[in-house]
């Protein structure tokens, strides 16, 4: 098993009718391919979690990074797992307040300069279970 999860700058402010319709978009494709994950958007920004075979978890990665619902892409971790940790969602979602989403991603926040001292270019499972935690034990549609 294999996981990217990235940041990004949503284009524009989505409207719910768009992020319900990404998210229906994710979870077809993601159930056909058999990627499971998270998604969190708030503040104007997509935090993601992708799991699934390397191969297909990259390419799919590789397909966000051109769509043009996303820039400034970032990619915080890109490893192999041991196991699933949202093998029960083709895509879980959950849109954050903006307070709540700076206040998660202020944790791996990429933007600050020592970033990269700071952090290895890997999220442990502590982390991947308290982005979990937001979500709760349902993943809402919006």
């Amino acid at each position: 098993m294999h996981h990217i999860v990235y940041q990004s700058s949503a284009v524009g402010q989505p409207t719910i009718a768009e992020l319900k319709f990404l998210l229906q978009q994710s979870r077809m494709h993601n159930s056909r391919l058999g990627i499971t994950g998270l998604l969190l958007y708030g503040n104007g920004e997509y935090l993601q979690v992708l799991e699934g075979e390397e191969a297909v978890v990259q390419q799919m990665y590789a397909t966000i990074q051109t769509d043009y619902r996303h820039t400034h892409i970032i990619t915080l971790s890109d490893g192999p797992i041991q196991a699933r940790v949202f093998a029960d969602w083709s895509m879980g979602f959950q849109k954050l307040s903006d307070e709540d989403f700076v206040r998660l991603t202020g944790y791996i926040d990429p933007y600050r300069a020592n970033f990269l001292d700071a952090h290895l270019p890997e999220i442990g499972e502590g982390m991947l279970m308290l982005l979990k935690s937001f979500v709760g034990s349902a993943a809402p549609l919006l």
